[in-house]
This record gives C-alpha cells, structure tokens and sequence, in this order.
C-alpha cells in the first residue's frame, strides 16, 4: 500500500480524536446548582432562597450541553471565544408546572445560563428562567438569578 493512501486515514483518525478532546478548563459531569442572588422571582419559583435546579455538564470540544433538572430540559451552547465562559439555551412547549402556588399549563418554558469558569470544579454565572402561557396572569412570570455551581463538593480554593 502507498503512502499516500495511508496518509488520509491517518489524518481522518487524528482530526476525529481531536474533535473529541475538551480543551476547556470546566470538567464535565453533575453540578449541584445553588442561587447567590435572586433578582427576580415573579413565579414564586424558588422554595428557599438558595434553591435551584442541578446539572449534568456534557462537553465535545466546543459544544456544552446539560441536562438541566427544571423540567428535564436539555440547554445547549457553546463556550465562548475566552475559552472560560460559556452560555446554553433551552425551552420546552406545552409543559405543566407550578408558578405562584398554582398548577400552570405553559406554552413555552426557556431557560437562558450564562456560566463562567472559576476552576476545574466550578463555574458562577446568571440564570434567566421565563414561562410563558395565554392565561391566567399569574402563569407569566420570570426567574432571574446569579449562581455558582460546584461539582462534588469542591469548590474552589480561591475566589476571583
């Protein structure tokens, strides 16, 4: 066999391996997912003030993805030109939640989360969750917040 017809596949294999390699600083995996700061809570979402949904990271290469518990959605994005930031995006139609102590039924949930790398194990950043329904008002509201994320109990030795 000649070289060149060994060389093709040989790139082909490298540039699929490297396609799979996570050159970001965030590791993938579960997040548990706490509220810093509440800016807003129209929805009465929130049962303590600290409560949010948790988050399984899933990175190739560029592209994040996470199952998000709020619904069972799945948000996905991609990290920035930084490198240590990232921001995923979701919505689910036709869903039934709780907004305001009642049981809604909504015709869009999205979600929008902004996140940015504080180490390996962390990452802080701001959460937009929006329902949206014809009727009753009370169904329309919003969830904004500021979080931090923390893999396995190991937060960061340092805070920036």
């Amino acid at each position: 066999m000649s070289t060149r017809r060994l060389l093709l596949p040989c790139l082909l294999l490298v540039a699929g391996l490297c396609a799979s390699c996570n050159s970001y600083p965030q590791n993938p995996g579960h997040y548990d997912i706490r509220a810093t700061e509440v800016y807003r809570d129209d929805c009465k979402l929130l049962s303590s003030e600290e409560a949010l949904w948790d988050g399984s990271l899933l990175i190739t290469g560029q592209v994040v993805r996470m199952d998000f518990e709020l619904l069972e959605m799945q948000l996905v994005g991609r990290f920035l030109e930084s490198g240590g930031s990232f921001a995923v995006d979701g919505s689910v139609a036709n869903a039934t939640a709780t907004a305001n102590g009642q049981e809604c039924l909504l015709d869009q949930v999205s979600v929008h989360l902004e996140g940015d790398t504080v180490c390996r194990t962390q990452f802080n950043g701001v959460l937009r969750v929006r329902y949206e329904a014809r009727r009753p008002d009370q169904c329309v509201c919003e969830l904004w917040a500021r979080f931090e994320a923390v893999q396995n109990g190991e937060q960061c030795a340092e805070q920036p």
